[in-house]
């Protein structure tokens, strides 16, 4: 090929030989790399096109398209587990998400993505893409601490041949623990104040402030003399923080909590006694604390939270993490390692060994 004999306007089928030709004359030319394209009458996109196909798949064929690197889909490779996982987190209607799969593989030293995860349930059929909702952009609020601040609230449960039974519990609000719970056949200030005091000799503290609605178990309202329930509060110096009327956002945690229990524990099965529903909810409630891990305070148990365990563990998972998935890029890069190195050490031999002539621009 000599000098100025080509111009490829249009779609032009060009040999091997002058492909290569045409890619060591722009390569070598003093010229501005664009000028020395449009000097051939050749898009840009064409002649990167031929560049990648040269230095990556070391050749130069006719067919059209750009370079795809080959797929290694870890769906793929760890389909069975996240099976398996979501299998055994059936709970009546409720299945577990991404989230809590992403929290058991990662026990098994598997780290993925959630929406790897996603998209893996996806293909197996087990979940179907819904629309996005939009999300109202609600203040959040954390305590600094364990035990600056507790939240306390009560959720009813149906038992069959008895009626009713109330569920009074407490929650930390910095680590999400369930300090204390209490089931009873009434739900009064006595109660509240019982389960209250249970909590404060079971754990050996008490909370500096206490976090409630303005139920009459714990509000006696505006202007009136204080109930049994915020009396014992004044008695053992418990700053006492209402939620606003009708605003059950502020006290999200434990309402999130209950409905945990509620779709795990209460609604699998009808209890015909008392004694049976305590038991399970004494099983959840165990699992809940020192098993189950939780999303708000960085996939740690709440026990773990509480304790001062949080970071020490976040440390050492993200450090795992990363060796993981640098041994991971290794064996997925390993057939496809002269690819990877060749964008690189091809450019240094070409320009050393190339023994064409070279017709400058």
């Amino acid at each position: 090929m000599k000098g100025r004999g080509i111009k490829l306007k249009g779609y032009t089928k060009v040999s091997k030989e002058d492909k290569l030709d045409i890619l060591s004359i722009i390569e070598a030319s003093p010229v501005q790399k664009q000028k020395a394209i449009a000097w051939f009458g050749m898009s840009a996109v064409r002649y990167y096109r031929w560049q990648l196909k040269y230095y990556l798949d070391n050749c130069l064929d006719d067919r059209r398209g750009r370079y795809k690197r080959k797929e290694v889909r870890l769906v793929d490779r760890y389909r069975k587990q996240i099976r398996q996982i979501r299998e055994q987190g059936v709970f009546g209607k409720y299945v577990i998400g991404p989230e809590t799969i992403m929290g058991k593989l990662e026990d098994q030293g598997i780290f993925l993505s959630h929406e790897t995860i996603r998209q893996a349930l996806h293909r197996e059929g087990l979940i179907e893409p819904q629309a996005k909702e939009p999300r109202h952009a609600y203040k959040t609020f954390e305590a600094e601490a364990p035990n600056l601040m507790w939240q306390m609230d009560i959720l009813h449960a149906f038992v069959m041949g008895f009626g009713y039974v109330y569920i009074f519990s407490l929650l930390d609000d910095h680590s999400r623990r369930i300090m204390h719970w209490r089931a009873s056949p009434v739900a009064t200030s006595k109660e509240a104040v019982e389960t209250l005091k249970e909590a404060i000799e079971i754990n050996g503290v008490r909370p500096m402030s206490l976090l409630t609605d303005r139920g009459t178990q714990f509000y006696s309202g505006e202007g009136k003399r204080y109930g049994q329930f915020e009396k014992h509060l004044k008695k053992l110096e418990i700053k006492h923080i209402l939620a606003r009327v009708k605003h059950p956002q502020t006290l999200g945690k434990i309402e999130r909590y209950h409905r945990t229990l509620r779709q795990m524990c209460l609604n699998l099965k009808t209890f015909s006694d008392p004694i049976e529903l305590r038991r399970a909810v004494r099983v959840f409630v165990d699992e809940y604390n020192y098993g189950r891990k939780h999303k708000g305070i960085g996939r740690v148990t709440p026990h773990q939270r509480y304790t001062g365990q949080d970071k020490e563990i976040i440390e050492h998972r993200e450090k795992l993490r990363q060796q993981i998935i640098k041994q991971r890029r290794a064996y997925l890069t390993e057939e496809e390692i002269q690819k990877q190195v060749a964008v690189s050490e091809m450019l240094e031999l070409f320009k050393k060994n190339y023994t064409r002539e070279v017709v400058l621009i």
